[in-house]
Parts: C-alpha cells; structure tokens; sequence
C-alpha cells in the first residue's frame, strides 16, 4: 500500500514538474514575445518617424519646386520685358536710322505743267487731274520717306475726278514703291497704330500691269495691318492674281475688303480662299459690290455673277480661319442656296459673331435655310439681313430668334443673335439686346406671358400644355426678376407689356388659389 502510495505520489510529482518546465517555457516565450513586440513598437515608431520625415521632405521639395516655378515664371516674364524692350529699341533704331537718312531727302523729280501734258494729247481736266494725282504721289512718298504716321496710304488720290495713266509716271510710281518698301520701320516702331493700304478707283483710274507688279513687289516687305482694293481695272495682268498675292504675303493683316472686284470663275475664288487661308491674325473680310449689276461693272459677268458669287460664298466653307470675327457679304447676287450651304457656312466658322447678308436677291426658300441655321447656331451675336423686297416669309428669321408660339418654342429659339432689318442700325428686332443669354430667354417667356395675360388664357393654357401646379415656384421665380429687371438701363418695359405682379395674380386666381393672395380672410379663419 505504501509502495503504490509512493508510486502515486512520484507520478504527480513528475507531471508538476512537467507542467512548472512547460510553464517556464512559456514564460519564455511570453518574454520573448514581449521582446518582440517592443521592437515591433520600436520598428513601427522608427518607420513612422522616417513617413513624417519623408512627409516633410516632399513637401518642403514641392514648396521649393513652387517657388522656383513662380522664380523662373518671374524671370520668363523679365526676359519677355526684356526681350520686347529690346525688339522695341530695336525698333526705334532703325526707325531713327531711317529718320537720319532721309532728313534732307527731297523729292527727286519734276512734276511735269499742264502746257507739257496738253503738249502729248491731254486735255485740260486730264492734265490737271493727272497732276494732282502726282501731287499726292510726291506728297505721300515725302511722307513715307519722313517717317510720318499715315492711317491710311492711298496710291492713287481718292478724290481725283479723273485720271488717265502716262508712261512717264512710272518713275513718280518707283519712287512711292521704294518709300513703301522703308515704310515698314516706321510701321514696325508705331505697333501701337493700325497702318492701312487701300487701292481705290474713282473715275477713270485704271493703273497699268507693270505698276501693280511694283506695288506687289512692295508690299512683300510692308504688311499693313488693313488692305482695301475698291473697283480695280486694268489690263494685261490678272489683278485678283495682284490681290491674292498681296494677302497671302501678308503675315499682320486684320482686315480684308474687297469692293467692286468682279469675281469671274471658280479660279478667283480658290485663289481668294487660299490667300485668305490660315491667317492667323485675320479678324474681318469684307467683300461687297462683287456680284451686284449695273455701276461699273462690265455686263459680260452679268450671267455669272449670281452663280459664282454662290461659289464665293460657298467657298469660305473651305477657310480655315481660327480668328475671324466678322464676315460682310452684302450686296452681292447670293441666292438659290441649297439646304445645307448656310448651316456649313456657319459651322465651319465656329468664331464668328457677326454676318452681313444684305442685299442679295434671297428667295422664300433661302429665307427657310438661314433661319434654321441661325436656330441652331450658338456663336453668331449679330446679323444684318436688309432685303428690298423682302421675301413673303422673311418673319421666319424673326421666329428662329423668337418662336412664339409656345414657352418650349420660346426656350427652344436663338438667344445670342441680335437681327438688324434695316441699314438704319436703330432699327433692330428688340429681342437677344442684353449679353446675358438667360436673360434675353426670360424675356422672351415673359413677353409670351405678358401677351396672354391681355386675354387671361396663361392658367388655361398651362393647362391644355400638361404644366401643373407643382411649376408654379419655377413660374414665380421667372416672374419675379423682372420686376427689379424692368427698371435697368439695357430694357425698359415695353407699354404692350403688362407688370410681373398682374401675371402671378392672373396665375393665383385663375387657378383658384386664393389663400396665396386673400391674406386677410385666411387670418379670420
């Protein structure tokens, strides 16, 4: 008994034992555990604290990266100053260079009297038209060589009576070449001025080939910011060709008018395009008077004058202009369009903001193509659209800038384009004056309103048009700008227009919705 006693108790001894090294083994590796942790504790703090030095290290790089971008913009913007003080003095130098040189030039040739061009054929008014048509040469060319500021160089004098071209001007025409080819400094020095060139026939001016070649020739060097060519003739040499030339050189020019050019074949419109073509600092084309009958015109292009100024219209769909702003087409023969042409025409000039379309023999069919694409078009701010006899259904171009016919028609239509009717400017369709798009559609809602109000149908008619109750806050919320709107300067109220404040009570009663306006029967009950 003792021995099984002694046998048990070695048993629970050796299993406590046992369980006390088990147990110091897991201390251990409690311990060693711990240890672990606090050097994880230890890694995470030291990784941290290398995140937040990073963290301040990126930023303190990107705040020296904006500071040295906001150094070297500073500096790019000195160097520009720099760079354009130095193109400017530049500039002035050889302005002044020009200036010196020319300081006691003198005209060098004679002016020939009126005995000595009598003496070769001319009469009277001939030779003293011619005469003062070298005045103005000599005075021009002095000028020019002086260095003066000249708005606008005439080559020929713009109120000569009447001119006829002799040989021996050609020297007195040299001599205005030159002048025009040194012009350019002055032009260049003045930046601030726009310079002007304009060819103008009056009368019987009509200037030789080999002179329109010298000014061509000139004008490769002087580029002058407007070109204005008015009813050139001459002969044996195709002057459009002269025209385009002088364009294409052109690398300032802004503004291009061609008046009284006859546009003769489908060659003289792709000749103009492509001069016209990728101009950068092109703002405005004018091209008038070049398909109209009569004047001075000669009538073997009376034929071709309606079709190929189509053409010409056509044509600037082929541009590719980035900066026009306005293009005049008016008086010309352009007619017949076909459904698409004045849709293209205004999309393919996504820049321009103002059309000149008067004057030309538009039909009814014409009229419905301009108005859907004036309904569609975002960009264009004004059209002048002046026709004598207007066709029966010209009132469509006043329903693509408002369709009253309906709130939706109404919201639907052109709200930037302004409609000018008349030549007289004053005489303007009233609606799309203010620059505020939001604006000019409101009005055009409340002026539908406004009419309806007369008769008492808006409650009614809001009905028939599926327009609820629950629209009368956007209703009200329309209404009510235009009581402080009707007392601005830009639109004043119309006397067919009733105030905002009979509307919203037309709008309340008709609906029979009197606790919105009976305010003191609603505090009885």
């Amino acid at each position: 008994m003792e021995s099984l006693r002694a046998e048990l108790q070695n048993d629970l001894q050796s299993q406590v034992d046992q369980l006390k090294i088990e147990s110091s083994q897991l201390k251990e590796k409690v311990a060693q555990l711990e240890g672990d942790a606090s050097r994880g504790e230890a890694e995470k703090s030291e990784l941290k604290q290398r995140c937040d030095t990073l963290h301040y290290t990126n930023a303190m790089l990107l705040k020296r990266q904006l500071e040295g971008e906001e150094k070297i913009s500073q500096l790019e913007e000195k160097l520009d100053s720099l760079q354009n003080s130095f193109d400017r003095a530049e500039r002035k130098t050889k302005y002044l260079e020009v200036i010196r040189k020319n300081q006691k030039w003198k005209y060098p040739l004679a002016i020939p009297t009126t005995s000595e061009l009598m003496s070769v054929g001319y009469d009277e008014e001939q030779s003293r038209e011619t005469i003062r048509q070298i005045d103005h040469i000599k005075n021009v060319t002095t000028r020019m060589r002086k260095g003066e500021a000249i708005d606008i160089i005439y080559v020929n004098d713009p109120y000569a009576a009447a001119y006829v071209y002799y040989e021996e001007m050609l020297s007195h025409y040299k001599q205005f070449a030159n002048a025009l080819i040194e012009y350019q400094h002055t032009i260049d020095y003045m930046d601030d001025k726009a310079f002007h060139f304009a060819i103008v026939r009056h009368s019987q001016l009509q200037l030789p080939a080999h002179v329109l070649l010298l000014l061509q020739e000139a004008l490769k060097h002087t580029h002058f910011h407007r070109l204005d060519f008015h009813d050139i003739q001459t002969e044996g040499v195709r002057y459009k060709e002269f025209i385009s030339n002088c364009v294409r050189d052109n690398s300032r020019v802004q503004v291009f008018h061609l008046r009284g050019i006859i546009i003769e074949n489908s060659r003289d419109i792709d000749l103009l395009c492509k001069a016209l073509n990728n101009k950068a600092s092109l703002r405005e084309i004018k091209m008038t008077f070049c398909g109209t009958e009569g004047g001075v015109f000669r009538e073997v292009f009376n034929k071709l004058r309606t079709k190929n100024m189509q053409k010409l219209a056509l044509g600037f769909n082929k541009l590719q202009t980035e900066n026009v702003h306005m293009i005049d087409l008016s008086d010309n023969n352009v007619s017949n369009l076909r459904p698409t042409d004045m849709s293209v025409f205004l999309s393919s000039n996504p820049t321009l903001e103002e059309l000149n379309l008067s004057s030309s023999p538009f039909n009814e069919q014409d009229i419905v193509y301009i108005a859907d694409a004036l309904r569609h078009n975002t960009t264009l701010r004004r059209l002048y659209f002046w026709v004598r006899p207007p066709p029966a259904n010209w009132y469509l171009l006043k329903y693509a800038i408002f369709d009253s016919n309906s709130l939706n028609a109404a919201y639907d239509s052109n709200h930037r384009c302004q409609l000018f009717l008349d030549r007289m400017t004053s005489n303007i369709y009233k609606f799309n004056s203010c620059s505020d798009l939001k604006f000019n559609r409101r009005k055009k809602i409340y002026t539908i309103l406004s009419t309806r109000n007369r008769q008492r149908e808006n409650a009614a008619v809001f009905e028939q048009d599926g327009i609820g109750i629950k629209h009368i806050p956007q209703i009200m919320s329309l209404l009510m700008p235009f009581s402080e709107h009707c007392r601005q300067t830009y639109w004043h109220q119309e006397e067919d227009e009733v105030k905002p404040l009979s509307i919203a009570y037309e709008i309340m009663r008709d609906w029979k919705m009197p606790e919105l306006y009976n305010l003191d029967q609603m505090d009885e009950d």
